[in-house]
């Protein structure tokens, strides 16, 4: 995209942001959001994530969603849905409408986490920037496949959910039944001749059986339809073999550590003599075929110091690395170490450098990077949220206007002396807000905000502070910039007055 180009991103943007406050939603941070549509490598796009116009996820139980990690907002369910009837249903235009105005609240915390945080690297959307110009596609581009848990590892951060074998062993709990049928591979064949991608997930894929039915029907019907799977790389037979030679598969293998011992110990039930193996094998014939094999790592306690080891074993077998930041259970979780540990792995990780000549080094090498850049979210931050704190909850979402028009009060507007004396009241009742600022600099520091406003605005600005309590909003002063804090008294007045001019 061209100078021009970005222009027109920016004024996009700059009207979207506008709008939103007016119809009462909440886009992400719009600096931040500037910082990651220059890292977009697509170039700067005036939507954050293009999944929701062109994407689903068929998972377990016949649940379907617009991705694999927003799991709050449920699309539909198959088979009491059909595909159409999930595509074109309320729950996927709802989603739709807040992603337009770059509202992440209505279930896409996870990749609201990482933004917040600036971890731009492996964000969900950067890989649908391509679809950007399909937001009013008739029919997804993108399947992604979830449909059994059958898998014969046991991995330690794993679930039954996920792993039959977990399910079956670890939790001591009946298989899950299998919603998915020939019917909905039936269903699939309206759609597979126009999909531009396919993903597969389990489980594992190479052994649920209802996938080899699906790939056979697109050797059929699209047989150059990209497709991607991500596998525990324990099966290698004839069958595997003819599938990776003959369509048109990139790859993913899960392998969260280098060393045997530590492999065999967070990936329960794997061989690691084969494994390897089975990793040269399919590198051989992606590489053959100009394809891509990546390696997935996810990143825990007990495995961080593997990474480096990762990203050369990567670099030899002509490879991407995957890095997921395992933020649950929490037990595993690098959020949940003190700060002093967090230091530690931050200085072992400066003993480590490496190439970035080709396109696969200098991924693999941002990775690292990237993992750094994490690190220091957690060690410089002492506020930093962790993951729970972006917990979803539609309920409370859904009625949250209807609550914002029953308590808003009518604001008379104020000159600063009054809003100057009810400060004056509020150090008085507590002698501890002196000491995170002094009141001096916080009334020098709002006159110095509000300078911007008009005359109107600034008096009707002061009583609104007014309405609100008080150390919630010397807290804000004290953490957001100067440009947040304009923003967000921008956005106040813009929902006082929306909500004002219709009766409340």
């Amino acid at each position: 995209m061209g100078i021009l180009g970005a222009i027109k991103t920016n004024f996009q943007l700059d009207r979207k942001y506008s709008a939103a406050a007016a119809k009462g939603f909440h886009p992400i941070d719009r600096e931040l959001y500037r910082q990651f549509n220059k890292f977009r490598p697509l170039g700067p796009k005036p939507v954050f994530c293009y999944l929701p116009y062109n994407s689903l996820t068929f998972s377990f139980g016949g649940q379907v969603f617009v991705c694999s990690y927003n799991r709050d907002v449920l699309l539909g369910k198959y088979p009491d849905n059909s595909i159409d009837e999930i595509w074109n249903g309320p729950e996927a235009r709802k989603l739709r409408e807040h992603m337009f105005y770059n509202d992440l609240d209505y279930g896409c915390r996870h990749c609201k986490y990482f933004f917040d945080k600036g971890k731009f690297t492996n964000l969900r959307p950067l890989a649908f920037d391509k679809y950007s110009g399909n937001m009013d596609a008739a029919y997804p581009q993108v399947f992604e496949f979830e449909l059994s848990n059958e898998c014969n590892l046991e991995c330690q951060m794993c679930h039954g959910e996920v792993s039959s074998s977990i399910r079956k062993n670890r939790e001591q709990l009946p298989p899950l039944p299998m919603y998915y049928d020939d019917n909905f591979v039936n269903q699939l064949v309206k759609y597979i001749p126009t999909l531009k991608e396919a993903k597969f997930y389990g489980g594992e894929p190479f052994l649920i059986p209802i996938y080899y039915k699906i790939w056979d029907k697109v050797r059929e019907l699209n047989p150059n339809l990209e497709m991607f799977v991500i596998t525990n790389g324990t099966h290698w037979n004839s069958k595997i073999e003819k599938l990776v030679n003959e369509l048109n598969f990139d790859m993913a293998i899960s392998i969260d550590a280098f060393e045997k011992e530590k492999v065999e110990h967070i990936r329960k039930n794997v061989v690691y003599e084969k494994l390897m193996d089975n990793i040269k094998r399919f590198s051989e014939i992606l590489t053959r075929k100009g394809k891509y094999l990546s390696l997935s790592f996810t990143v825990q306690k007990d495995n961080w110091e593997q990474f480096p080891l990762i990203i050369n074993l990567c670099n030899e077998v002509n490879a991407f690395i995957y890095v997921s930041y395992l933020e649950r259970p929490v037990r595993f979780a690098l959020a949940d170490m003190t700060k002093d540990e967090l230091r530690q792995i931050r200085a072992y990780m400066d003993k480590y450098s490496f190439a970035a000549g080709n396109q696969r080094e200098q991924h693999n090498a941002k990775c690292f990077e990237d993992f750094k850049h994490y690190l220091d979210a957690y060690v410089e931050n002492a506020d930093v949220k962790k993951y729970a704190d972006y917990e979803f909850n539609r309920d409370m979402l859904l009625s949250a206007e209807a609550e914002e028009k029953e308590e808003v009060k009518e604001a008379i507007p104020v000159p600063f002396s009054v809003l100057a004396a009810w400060v004056e009241e509020q150090y008085a009742s507590n002698k501890t807000f002196g000491q995170k600022i002094p009141k001096e600099i916080l009334l020098r520091d709002v006159q110095a905000l509000l300078a911007g406003f008009t005359e109107d605005d600034r008096s009707l600005l002061h009583a609104l502070i007014m309405q609100g309590a008080f150390e919630p909003f010397m807290i804000s002063l004290k953490t957001n910039t100067k440009e947040e804090l304009k923003r967000q008294g921008y956005d106040t007045l813009e929902r006082y007055r929306r909500l004002v001019a219709v009766g409340v």
